[in-house]
């Protein structure tokens, strides 16, 4: 059995198509890296699905992964691809080394995560935006009280909490694909 090689390029074509097809509704970028990195694709996105819903698609995308033990890259073999009708599988090995994966969130991202700690925080007086989904400040919304807040069954271990971070921690495990995908 040949093995079919496919660039980094064509890998990121490959996975912005499958990205679009499983997140419907959701935009993403998907983009090569430059220069000394350009065998990593990076992919960025506002609210949609959790980062690992994202991570479960782009792994299967990735050649090799660094492994940060060995200071090096395992090699993560090839991939069997489904042929058309009676057509073998072909054995695809894609050319890319990694794929770094961004969640941004946007403003109704940002009342998402108000709308959650009103209903099930331990500090449901923390006001993270106005009623438009503009985030307060950078400065700390608990007083140095942050290590009491808990939302979501999960605790923040830091003493600060800001409204950027707040949004974080509590959007980190929820699903905002306007239509949530069925995996």
């Amino acid at each position: 059995m040949t093995t079919t090689i496919v660039p980094t390029k064509a890998v990121a074509a490959l996975l912005r198509k499958e990205l679009r097809t499983r997140f419907p509704g959701v935009k993403f970028s998907v983009r090569c890296s430059t220069g000394t990195a350009a065998a990593w694709i990076d992919v960025s996105y506002d609210d949609g699905p959790t980062h690992l819903q994202v991570q479960a698609i782009t792994g299967r995308f990735e050649g090799r992964s660094f492994n940060g033990q060995t200071d090096s890259y395992d090699d993560n073999g090839t991939t069997l691809v489904a042929g058309d009708g009676d057509e073998m599988p072909t054995a695809v090995r894609y050319s890319c080394d990694g794929i770094i994966i961004t969640r941004g969130y946007s403003p109704a991202g940002h009342l998402a995560a108000q709308r959650m700690i009103r209903e099930d925080s331990s500090m449901r007086h923390l006001v993270l935006c106005d009623e438009h989904g503009t985030l307060n400040g950078h400065h700390d919304l608990t007083d140095g009280r942050a290590e009491d807040f808990s939302a979501g069954g999960r605790c923040w271990p830091y003493p600060n909490l800001s409204a950027w971070s707040a949004v974080r921690f509590v959007l980190e495990r929820v699903d905002l694909t306007p239509t949530p995908a069925h995996q």
